[in-house]
């Protein structure tokens, strides 16, 4: 059965990070990367007066794009498509490792069932080898009464000659 469950923020977030410092142990390539965009932008970005609140609990409160400087905006939607593009990668990744999960478990169950008929058909051959060594048992006893008959002067229990 194949679960699907929405993620808390805090796993999300905590992908993201690990994310990011897997990213950042990588040699840097010739080429700028999408986090080092981000930090640039953050770098350039003119600083906002935060103002103090009544409650630090409800702190955020998000201002009107006509309350913010057009830098703020670039940098804020530079970082919107850094997140959401992290976030496709982290579903594509997701998925992958689903299907993954999905062929590995069908390949070991394949392997499970076909362990099962072995043993079923070596059971099977077992209790056909048993019960023909206690057949050849019985007839050999038989046999050997037969004999002991004969040779005490039973000639119905002798075995006809052979031609």
């Amino acid at each position: 059965m194949i679960r699907t469950r929405t993620r808390p923020a805090w796993a999300t977030a905590l992908a993201f990070a690990l994310a990011a410092g897997a990213a950042q142990a990588q040699k840097p390539s010739a080429q700028t990367r999408p986090a080092d965009q981000a930090d640039q932008l953050l770098s350039h970005a003119v600083p906002t007066q935060v103002l103090p609140s009544v409650n630090d609990g409800e702190a955020y409160h998000r201002a009107d794009d006509s309350e913010q400087s057009p830098e703020e905006l670039r940098v804020t939607r530079a970082l919107n498509d850094e997140i959401a593009s992290r976030n496709q990668l982290a579903e594509n990744q997701e998925r992958a490792d689903q299907a993954e999960f999905a062929a590995r478990r069908a390949e070991y169950e394949e392997t499970v069932t076909a362990a099962t008929r072995a043993q079923l058909a070596y059971e099977e051959d077992v209790r056909r080898s048993e019960a023909a060594q206690r057949q050849w048992e019985a007839d050999r006893a038989r046999w050997e009464a037969d004999v002991r008959a004969c040779q005490a002067g039973d000639r119905m229990r002798c075995a006809p000659p052979r031609s």
